[in-house]
């Protein structure tokens, strides 16, 4: 059975669920000419000075669309150098002209330029300059808080811009029924699933993870991000639920993204996980499993973890390297 959309993702997205509010993944591009200057493109859809990028496609990394996205609106080949950060709050959310609603899930990375010659595409792009970090345009400010941390130089990776959940509303509100909802529309189609994971160790350097209910793995707890969390309000809650633990995430470790995160659940729902990984500081909360994700809870001394599937595995190597920049694919 084909799992894949018949079209452009977003076209045939939009063709089941009309204007309402979803989660994109996105890919943003900071590209710098020798002299600092930042690549803006005037966008052809909203009619404003933004990044080049867009959505990702199902069956691609985030580099492989982040390079996609550059070569079609910019005619330039570039590759990714660092992940700058990962832009989620609802304060970024995007009412698009013909009426849709997005909540983005958008990935900025700095990138190298190795081929290409600056080329406006005329339907995605109108124009395209090179300027001034400190000579720029009004930005939208999911575009500004790019810039900010492109600014700042930071090795690790941003997660945190804008508000989180809306300001008196609880984690549980928001129903964990997102994808769930998108299933009544498009059936088993593969849909691209923002998700978050934490890595999570005591005072003894023993990392905590869960079996998990669907399939009697061991694995990071973690789970699919809702409408109106900020990614890392995702890992606080996911930890919660499966482990009982509180989590307070202050690094992220890395976005995952690769073809090991396409697969199709016994149910037969076909999905791409986008999964960010947070490490952090246990403050509370004492492990047990909730039956209905997790069937066991346990600490395991890094030399000591259980078999376990090579995603799984990579993620808990990828917390124990302690890198300050973040890993993706």
């Amino acid at each position: 059975m084909n799992h894949l959309p018949e079209t452009d993702y977003l076209t045939w997205l939009r063709r089941h669920i009309g204007p309402r509010k979803t989660l994109l993944v996105y890919t943003s591009a900071c590209i710098q000419d020798d002299q600092g200057r930042l690549l803006l493109q005037r966008r052809a859809d909203v009619e404003i000075w933004g990044l080049p990028g867009g959505i990702m496609e199902p069956g691609e990394s985030l580099s492989q669309c982040l390079v996609r996205e550059v070569r079609e609106e910019t005619g330039l080949e570039v590759r990714p150098t660092r992940l700058i950060g990962l832009y989620t709050s609802p304060d970024f959310d995007v009412t698009y002209p013909n009426g849709d609603q997005v909540q983005q899930v958008t990935a900025c990375f700095a990138c190298r330029v190795v081929g290409g010659t600056p080329t406006p595409d005329g339907q995605e792009s109108r124009e395209l300059a090179y300027l001034p970090l400190d000579d720029l345009p009004p930005l939208p400010p999911w575009y500004a808080a790019m810039v900010d941390d492109l600014r700042a130089g930071q090795e690790a990776a941003s997660f945190r811009r804008g508000r989180p959940l809306a300001e008196g509303m609880d984690l549980d509100e928001t129903g964990k029924v997102h994808f769930r909802e998108l299933r009544r529309y498009v059936g088993s189609t593969m849909l691209i699933m923002p998700a978050a994971a934490g890595f999570l160790q005591d005072e003894a350097g023993r990392v905590l993870l869960i079996r998990r209910r669907d399939d009697g793995e061991w694995a990071v707890p973690g789970g699919a991000m809702e409408l109106g969390e900020r990614i890392d309000q995702t890992v606080i809650r996911e930890v919660y639920e499966e482990t009982g633990v509180r989590f307070q995430p202050t690094r992220l470790v890395g976005l995952y993204s690769g073809p090991d995160l396409q697969f199709v659940y016994p149910n037969g729902d076909a999905v791409h996980v986008v999964s960010a990984l947070f490490a952090g500081r246990i403050v509370g909360g004492s492990p047990r499993a909730d039956g209905v994700e997790s069937t066991e809870v346990r600490f395991f001394a890094p030399d000591e973890l259980p078999p376990m599937l090579s995603r799984h595995r990579r993620r808990v190597e990828d917390g124990l390297a302690g890198r300050r920049w973040a890993v993706f694919d």
